[in-house]
C-alpha cells in the first residue's frame, strides 16, 4: 500500500472537509510517511468561492502546516504545497511562494484557462473541445518547460469533454507524455475519480483514464499515485488506493513513490 500523500486539500478551498491537522492525523494512523498539503492556490485579486480560498488566507496555510512539521517531526514528513493551474503571468508569483515564502513544491492541476486581468474559463467550457484539448496540452506542457511543478495532477482531465478517443486525442497525448519525457516530470494517477468523488454524466469518459495511461506506459513516463484527498477518511479508502495500484501493475508503469525535493 502506498505511504504517502502528494495531493492533499484542507477545509480552505471550500469544497474540501478538514483542517490540516485532521489529515496528518489521519495519515499517522494510517501508516504515511509523508503527507504533503495541496490546497488550490490563492491568488491575489482572483476570487473564486467554493473553489479556493481567498488570498487573505496564505499566511495563515503556510503558518499552519509549518507548525504542523514541527510539532509532529518525529511521526511524519510533512511539506508544503499548492495544486496550481499554469498562466504565463503567475511565474513570477510561483518563484515568490517557493523562494521567499517557504512553500516546497507545486503540482500542476490545469482546471482552466486564468487571464492576466482575472477573466478565466474553464477547460471543458469551449464550445470546440478540439481547440480546448490542443490549448489544455499546450498549457500544460508549457508548465512541465516552466521548472516550477513537480508534477501534473490529472494530466488526463480533459478526457471529460469526450465520449471517447480518437486519432487526434491519441495525438494530444502521445504530444503530453513526450513532454513529460523530455522534462522528467511525472503523470498523477488521480484517485479523486477512482473514488466517486466526480460526478461524470453518460457518454463522458471518466479519469484515471485507461486509455491514457496506456500510452504513458508505452512512452515510459513516470507516474505518481494522487490520493487528491478531500477528506482525511480519503487517505483511508483503501478501494480506490488499490484500484490506482492496479493501474500500475496493469499497464506496468513507471512508478515513482517520493518527490525529490
Amino acid at each position: 500500500m502506498i505511504d504517502y500523500s502528494y495531493h492533499t486539500h484542507t477545509y480552505r478551498c471550500g469544497h474540501a472537509d478538514g483542517k490540516e491537522e485532521e489529515y496528518v492525523l489521519a495519515a499517522i494512523n494510517a501508516g504515511y510517511k509523508v503527507i504533503g498539503f495541496t490546497d488550490h492556490i490563492f491568488i491575489d485579486g482572483f476570487i473564486q468561492p467554493g473553489i479556493r480560498g481567498d488570498y487573505d488566507e496564505l499566511d495563515d496555510y503556510i503558518n499552519t502546516v509549518n507548525q504542523l512539521k514541527e510539532k509532529y517531526k518525529d511521526q511524519i514528513e510533512i511539506k508544503l504545497g499548492f495544486e496550481s493551474e499554469y498562466a504565463p503571468h503567475l511565474k513570477d508569483y510561483y518563484k515568490y511562494l517557493l523562494e521567499e515564502k517557504g512553500v516546497d513544491y507545486l503540482i500542476n492541476g490545469q482546471h482552466l484557462f486564468l487571464e492576466a486581468d482575472n477573466t478565466f474559463r474553464w477547460v471543458g467550457q469551449y464550445e470546440d473541445k478540439y481547440f480546448a484539448l490542443n490549448k489544455y496540452v499546450n498549457y500544460v506542457i508549457e508548465a512541465m518547460a516552466s521548472g516550477y511543478f513537480k508534477y501534473i495532477a490529472h494530466p488526463d482531465l480533459f478526457v471529460r469533454m469526450f465520449p471517447c478517443f480518437d486519432d487526434e486525442i491519441t495525438r494530444q497525448c502521445e504530444r503530453l507524455c513526450e513532454a513529460s519525457l523530455e522534462y522528467n516530470i511525472p503523470l498523477e494517477i488521480n484517485l479523486g475519480g477512482i473514488r466517486g468523488t466526480r460526478v461524470f454524466k453518460p457518454g463522458q469518459m471518466n479519469y484515471a483514464n485507461e486509455t491514457f495511461f496506456q500510452i504513458a506506459s508505452r512512452y515510459g513516463c513516470k507516474v505518481i499515485i494522487g490520493i487528491d484527498a478531500h477528506s482525511p477518511n480519503d487517505l483511508l479508502h483503501q478501494e480506490s488506493i488499490e484500484k490506482g495500484e492496479e493501474f500500475v501493475s496493469k499497464f506496468n508503469l513507471n512508478e515513482i513513490k517520493r518527490l525529490d525535493f
